[in-house]
Protein backbone atom coordinates (compact mmCIF):
# COMPACT_ATOMS: atom_id res chain seq x y z
CA UNK A 1 0.00 0.00 0.00
CA UNK A 2 3.13 2.55 1.18
CA UNK A 3 4.59 1.68 -2.63
CA UNK A 4 1.05 2.78 -4.21
CA UNK A 5 1.29 6.67 -2.40
CA UNK A 6 4.98 6.90 -3.02
CA UNK A 7 4.46 7.05 -7.09
CA UNK A 8 1.17 9.12 -6.17
CA UNK A 9 3.38 11.70 -4.49
CA UNK A 10 5.62 11.75 -7.08
CA UNK A 11 3.26 11.92 -9.81
CA UNK A 12 1.18 14.74 -8.01
CA UNK A 13 2.83 17.48 -9.19
CA UNK A 14 0.54 19.15 -11.70
CA UNK A 15 -3.42 20.11 -12.41
CA UNK A 16 -6.07 18.03 -12.73
CA UNK A 17 -9.96 19.03 -13.40
CA UNK A 18 -13.59 19.58 -11.32
CA UNK A 19 -15.59 16.83 -9.94
CA UNK A 20 -15.01 13.27 -8.42
CA UNK A 21 -14.87 10.98 -11.07
CA UNK A 22 -14.93 7.06 -10.45
CA UNK A 23 -15.34 6.27 -14.13
CA UNK A 24 -13.08 3.18 -14.65
CA UNK A 25 -12.65 2.23 -11.23
CA UNK A 26 -13.77 -1.28 -10.40
CA UNK A 27 -16.51 -1.97 -8.08
CA UNK A 28 -16.28 -2.91 -4.03
CA UNK A 29 -14.28 0.09 -3.01
CA UNK A 30 -13.97 1.06 0.98
CA UNK A 31 -12.32 4.08 0.58
CA UNK A 32 -11.97 6.44 -2.46
CA UNK A 33 -9.83 9.86 -2.49
CA UNK A 34 -10.81 12.24 -4.85
CA UNK A 35 -7.72 15.15 -5.88
CA UNK A 36 -8.20 18.01 -7.59
CA UNK A 37 -5.29 20.01 -8.13
CA UNK A 38 -6.27 22.54 -10.70
CA UNK A 39 -9.35 23.57 -9.07
CA UNK A 40 -6.58 24.17 -5.70
CA UNK A 41 -3.85 25.64 -7.68
CA UNK A 42 -6.46 27.98 -9.51
CA UNK A 43 -7.93 28.62 -5.82
CA UNK A 44 -6.83 31.88 -3.56
CA UNK A 45 -5.47 29.65 -0.79
CA UNK A 46 -3.60 27.50 -3.67
CA UNK A 47 -1.91 30.65 -5.43
CA UNK A 48 -1.19 32.01 -2.27
CA UNK A 49 0.75 29.34 -0.75
CA UNK A 50 2.03 28.63 -4.45
CA UNK A 51 3.90 31.92 -3.67
CA UNK A 52 4.89 31.74 -0.02
CA UNK A 53 6.64 28.62 -0.31
CA UNK A 54 7.60 27.33 -3.65
CA UNK A 55 8.03 24.47 -4.87
CA UNK A 56 11.15 23.07 -3.02
CA UNK A 57 14.23 21.65 -4.59
CA UNK A 58 13.03 17.92 -4.46
CA UNK A 59 9.89 18.90 -6.02
CA UNK A 60 11.28 20.41 -8.82
CA UNK A 61 13.70 17.78 -10.04
CA UNK A 62 10.69 15.43 -9.76
CA UNK A 63 8.71 17.83 -12.22
CA UNK A 64 11.81 17.78 -14.24
CA UNK A 65 12.26 13.95 -14.40
CA UNK A 66 8.27 13.65 -15.10
CA UNK A 67 8.61 15.94 -18.30
CA UNK A 68 12.24 14.75 -19.61
CA UNK A 69 11.87 11.31 -19.28
CA UNK A 70 8.21 10.67 -19.78
CA UNK A 71 6.70 13.50 -21.51
CA UNK A 72 4.45 14.60 -18.94
CA UNK A 73 4.13 18.46 -18.17
CA UNK A 74 3.16 18.34 -13.86
CA UNK A 75 1.39 21.46 -14.59
CA UNK A 76 -1.06 20.87 -17.84
CA UNK A 77 -0.92 16.82 -18.51
CA UNK A 78 -1.86 15.60 -15.12
CA UNK A 79 -5.88 16.22 -14.93
CA UNK A 80 -7.44 14.44 -11.93
CA UNK A 81 -6.77 11.62 -9.46
CA UNK A 82 -8.31 9.17 -7.69
CA UNK A 83 -7.26 6.73 -5.24
CA UNK A 84 -9.63 3.73 -4.18
CA UNK A 85 -8.37 0.68 -1.18
CA UNK A 86 -10.27 -2.21 -1.74
CA UNK A 87 -10.64 -5.50 0.90
CA UNK A 88 -8.55 -8.38 1.64
CA UNK A 89 -10.34 -12.26 1.19
CA UNK A 90 -12.12 -11.35 4.40
CA UNK A 91 -13.84 -8.49 3.27
CA UNK A 92 -11.72 -6.28 5.86
CA UNK A 93 -9.03 -3.76 4.91
CA UNK A 94 -5.41 -3.90 7.06
CA UNK A 95 -1.91 -3.29 6.61
CA UNK A 96 -1.19 -6.29 4.79
CA UNK A 97 -4.69 -7.03 4.05
CA UNK A 98 -5.72 -4.87 1.04
CA UNK A 99 -5.08 -3.77 -2.33
CA UNK A 100 -5.31 -0.27 -4.10
CA UNK A 101 -5.99 1.03 -7.17
CA UNK A 102 -4.69 4.56 -8.60
CA UNK A 103 -6.22 5.81 -11.62
CA UNK A 104 -4.48 9.19 -12.94
CA UNK A 105 -6.60 10.82 -15.76
CA UNK A 106 -4.27 13.84 -18.07
CA UNK A 107 -2.91 13.44 -21.69
CA UNK A 108 -0.03 10.96 -22.05
CA UNK A 109 2.09 9.14 -24.21
CA UNK A 110 1.69 5.79 -24.12
CA UNK A 111 4.49 5.04 -26.11
CA UNK A 112 7.10 7.48 -24.17
CA UNK A 113 6.39 5.61 -20.54
CA UNK A 114 6.22 1.94 -22.50
CA UNK A 115 10.00 3.12 -24.03
CA UNK A 116 11.31 4.15 -20.57
CA UNK A 117 10.85 1.29 -18.68
CA UNK A 118 12.27 -0.79 -22.14
CA UNK A 119 15.47 1.72 -22.13
CA UNK A 120 16.24 0.99 -18.47
CA UNK A 121 15.31 -2.81 -18.46
CA UNK A 122 12.17 -2.54 -15.81
CA UNK A 123 10.86 -5.70 -14.92
CA UNK A 124 7.44 -6.21 -16.16
CA UNK A 125 4.16 -8.42 -17.45
CA UNK A 126 1.75 -8.16 -20.62
CA UNK A 127 -1.87 -7.55 -19.27
CA UNK A 128 -3.99 -8.59 -22.19
CA UNK A 129 -3.55 -5.76 -24.51
CA UNK A 130 -1.39 -3.90 -21.77
CA UNK A 131 2.14 -3.67 -20.57
CA UNK A 132 2.53 -3.80 -17.33
CA UNK A 133 5.76 -2.04 -15.04
CA UNK A 134 6.46 -3.29 -11.54
CA UNK A 135 6.19 0.02 -9.86
CA UNK A 136 9.02 -0.46 -7.21
CA UNK A 137 11.49 -0.59 -10.10
CA UNK A 138 9.87 2.01 -12.17
CA UNK A 139 10.25 4.75 -9.20
CA UNK A 140 13.62 3.56 -8.40
CA UNK A 141 14.62 5.01 -12.14
CA UNK A 142 12.39 7.92 -12.24
CA UNK A 143 12.72 9.42 -8.51
CA UNK A 144 16.11 7.84 -7.71
CA UNK A 145 14.76 6.73 -4.59
CA UNK A 146 14.69 2.73 -3.21
CA UNK A 147 11.35 1.99 -2.10
CA UNK A 148 10.68 0.51 1.12
CA UNK A 149 11.30 -3.30 0.66
CA UNK A 150 7.96 -4.42 2.98
CA UNK A 151 6.24 -2.21 0.23
CA UNK A 152 3.46 -3.89 -1.46
CA UNK A 153 4.21 -5.21 -5.13
CA UNK A 154 2.16 -2.90 -7.46
CA UNK A 155 2.12 -2.04 -11.33
CA UNK A 156 2.31 1.06 -13.62
CA UNK A 157 0.46 0.84 -16.98
CA UNK A 158 0.33 3.87 -19.22
CA UNK A 159 -3.65 2.67 -20.31
CA UNK A 160 -4.59 5.13 -22.79
CA UNK A 161 -3.49 8.97 -23.66
CA UNK A 162 -5.83 9.73 -20.77
CA UNK A 163 -5.48 7.45 -18.40
CA UNK A 164 -2.47 5.96 -16.46
CA UNK A 165 -3.66 3.10 -13.87
CA UNK A 166 -1.57 2.14 -10.88
CA UNK A 167 -3.09 -1.08 -9.01
CA UNK A 168 -1.94 -3.82 -6.38
CA UNK A 169 -0.22 -6.74 -8.19
CA UNK A 170 -3.46 -9.49 -6.99
CA UNK A 171 -5.59 -6.60 -8.13
CA UNK A 172 -3.98 -5.68 -11.65
CA UNK A 173 -6.12 -7.63 -13.76
CA UNK A 174 -9.18 -6.65 -12.17
CA UNK A 175 -8.60 -2.50 -12.25
CA UNK A 176 -7.21 -3.12 -16.31
CA UNK A 177 -10.53 -4.62 -16.95
CA UNK A 178 -12.87 -2.36 -15.41
CA UNK A 179 -10.61 0.73 -16.99
CA UNK A 180 -10.71 -1.12 -20.66
CA UNK A 181 -14.50 -1.11 -20.12
CA UNK A 182 -15.19 2.07 -18.22
CA UNK A 183 -16.61 0.60 -15.22
CA UNK A 184 -19.48 2.76 -13.64
CA UNK A 185 -19.98 1.46 -10.57
CA UNK A 186 -22.09 3.26 -8.00
CA UNK A 187 -19.05 3.39 -4.83
CA UNK A 188 -20.95 5.65 -2.26
CA UNK A 189 -24.17 5.68 -0.50
CA UNK A 190 -26.50 7.73 -2.37
CA UNK A 191 -26.65 10.96 0.15
CA UNK A 192 -22.80 10.67 0.18
CA UNK A 193 -22.84 10.54 -3.84
CA UNK A 194 -25.36 13.48 -3.61
CA UNK A 195 -22.98 15.41 -1.49
CA UNK A 196 -20.17 14.64 -3.76
CA UNK A 197 -22.09 15.56 -7.28
CA UNK A 198 -22.71 18.98 -5.66
CA UNK A 199 -19.92 19.89 -4.59
CA UNK A 200 -18.12 21.07 -8.14
CA UNK A 201 -15.78 23.85 -6.61
CA UNK A 202 -13.88 21.00 -3.92
CA UNK A 203 -10.36 20.18 -4.53
CA UNK A 204 -10.43 16.85 -2.46
CA UNK A 205 -13.27 14.43 -1.54
CA UNK A 206 -12.66 11.67 0.81
CA UNK A 207 -15.16 8.15 1.69
CA UNK A 208 -14.63 5.96 4.03
CA UNK A 209 -16.31 3.03 5.26
CA UNK A 210 -14.60 2.30 8.50
CA UNK A 211 -16.95 -1.07 9.32
CA UNK A 212 -14.08 -2.65 6.49
CA UNK A 213 -11.39 -1.09 8.53
CA UNK A 214 -8.90 -3.09 11.19
CA UNK A 215 -9.88 -1.64 14.23
CA UNK A 216 -7.84 0.28 16.08
CA UNK A 217 -7.66 0.01 20.27
CA UNK A 218 -8.74 4.19 20.20
CA UNK A 219 -11.59 3.11 18.10
CA UNK A 220 -14.55 5.80 18.76
CA UNK A 221 -17.55 4.08 16.89
CA UNK A 222 -17.10 5.70 13.68
CA UNK A 223 -19.08 3.36 11.00
CA UNK A 224 -18.58 5.71 8.20
CA UNK A 225 -16.61 9.08 7.37
CA UNK A 226 -16.94 11.62 4.14
CA UNK A 227 -15.03 14.98 3.84
CA UNK A 228 -15.37 17.85 1.13
CA UNK A 229 -12.70 20.30 1.09
CA UNK A 230 -12.91 23.23 -1.21
CA UNK A 231 -13.32 27.00 -2.05
CA UNK A 232 -15.86 28.88 -3.98
CA UNK A 233 -15.76 32.74 -5.11
CA UNK A 234 -15.51 34.09 -1.74
CA UNK A 235 -14.99 31.30 1.35
CA UNK A 236 -12.91 28.27 2.47
CA UNK A 237 -15.61 25.68 2.65
CA UNK A 238 -14.99 22.68 4.57
CA UNK A 239 -18.25 19.81 4.93
CA UNK A 240 -17.25 16.48 6.92
CA UNK A 241 -20.02 13.92 8.07
CA UNK A 242 -19.54 10.91 10.08
CA UNK A 243 -21.92 7.85 10.89
CA UNK A 244 -21.59 6.49 14.36
CA UNK A 245 -22.35 2.81 15.87
CA UNK A 246 -24.88 4.53 17.73
CA UNK A 247 -26.55 7.63 19.23
CA UNK A 248 -24.96 7.86 21.97
CA UNK A 249 -21.21 7.62 20.39
CA UNK A 250 -22.21 10.51 18.16
CA UNK A 251 -23.42 12.73 21.43
CA UNK A 252 -20.15 11.75 23.33
CA UNK A 253 -17.89 12.46 20.31
CA UNK A 254 -20.10 16.14 19.57
CA UNK A 255 -19.24 16.82 23.17
CA UNK A 256 -15.72 16.00 22.81
CA UNK A 257 -15.34 18.05 19.94
CA UNK A 258 -17.12 21.31 21.16
CA UNK A 259 -14.81 21.25 24.82
CA UNK A 260 -11.54 20.82 22.33
CA UNK A 261 -12.91 23.53 20.20
CA UNK A 262 -13.24 26.27 23.82
CA UNK A 263 -9.59 24.50 24.20
CA UNK A 264 -8.16 25.63 21.13
CA UNK A 265 -9.99 28.91 21.48
CA UNK A 266 -8.75 29.72 24.99
CA UNK A 267 -5.03 28.71 24.12
CA UNK A 268 -4.91 31.08 20.87
CA UNK A 269 -6.21 34.10 23.06
CA UNK A 270 -3.27 33.72 25.89
CA UNK A 271 -0.97 36.01 23.80
CA UNK A 272 0.92 37.51 26.94
CA UNK A 273 3.96 38.42 26.03
CA UNK A 274 3.30 38.05 22.13
CA UNK A 275 4.57 39.97 19.63
CA UNK A 276 1.98 41.94 17.54
CA UNK A 277 2.61 39.99 14.85
CA UNK A 278 2.08 36.78 17.08
CA UNK A 279 -1.12 38.20 18.34
CA UNK A 280 -2.40 39.21 15.03
CA UNK A 281 -1.56 35.86 14.11
CA UNK A 282 -3.16 33.96 16.81
CA UNK A 283 -6.39 36.00 16.71
CA UNK A 284 -6.81 34.97 13.36
CA UNK A 285 -6.58 31.03 14.22
CA UNK A 286 -8.69 31.64 16.82
CA UNK A 287 -11.30 33.32 14.85
CA UNK A 288 -11.15 30.48 12.51
CA UNK A 289 -11.10 28.10 15.00
CA UNK A 290 -14.81 29.20 16.32
CA UNK A 291 -16.19 29.65 12.61
CA UNK A 292 -16.15 25.48 12.79
CA UNK A 293 -19.84 24.33 13.11
CA UNK A 294 -20.58 20.90 15.26
CA UNK A 295 -23.78 19.74 14.61
CA UNK A 296 -25.51 16.68 13.58
CA UNK A 297 -28.29 14.49 15.09
CA UNK A 298 -28.96 10.87 16.01
CA UNK A 299 -26.02 9.10 14.84
CA UNK A 300 -24.60 11.69 12.33
CA UNK A 301 -21.97 14.23 13.76
CA UNK A 302 -21.32 17.50 11.12
CA UNK A 303 -18.42 19.86 11.10
CA UNK A 304 -18.48 22.75 8.69
CA UNK A 305 -16.63 25.86 7.94
CA UNK A 306 -17.64 28.70 5.54
CA UNK A 307 -14.62 31.28 6.05
CA UNK A 308 -13.52 33.79 3.94
CA UNK A 309 -10.82 32.65 1.65
CA UNK A 310 -8.73 35.86 1.66
CA UNK A 311 -8.85 35.43 5.99
CA UNK A 312 -7.99 31.95 5.52
CA UNK A 313 -5.56 32.57 2.63
CA UNK A 314 -3.35 34.49 5.56
CA UNK A 315 -3.92 31.93 8.37
CA UNK A 316 -2.41 28.84 6.40
CA UNK A 317 0.37 31.38 4.99
CA UNK A 318 1.11 32.42 8.42
CA UNK A 319 1.04 28.04 9.84
CA UNK A 320 3.26 27.48 6.65
CA UNK A 321 5.69 30.45 7.38
CA UNK A 322 6.30 29.11 11.24
CA UNK A 323 6.78 25.73 9.33
CA UNK A 324 10.02 26.63 7.77
CA UNK A 325 10.96 28.25 10.26
CA UNK A 326 10.82 25.26 12.53
CA UNK A 327 12.19 23.16 9.49
CA UNK A 328 15.15 25.76 9.34
CA UNK A 329 16.03 25.86 12.89
CA UNK A 330 17.90 22.82 13.11
CA UNK A 331 19.95 23.21 10.18
CA UNK A 332 21.26 26.47 11.65
CA UNK A 333 22.81 25.34 14.80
Amino acid sequence: MRLLFALILLLSFGSAQAALNTESLPAGSVAIIGVDIAAFRASKIGQALEKSGGMKAKELEASRKLSEQLGIDPKNDLHDLVVAIYPGADGKVAEKNASGVVLIRGKFLPARINSFGQANSLPSKTVGKHQAWEASAFIEKLSGEKPSEDAKDAYVVAHSESLVVIASAEFLERALAAADRKEKSAQFPAAVAAKFAAAQNSWVTLYADATKMEKSKGDVGIEALSLVLGENATDLQLAIGAGFVSAEKASTTRKQITGLQAIAVIGLSDDDDKSPEEKENMALLAELVQKIGIGGEGKQVTLDLDYPADKAVKAIVKIVEQAEKTRATPAAK
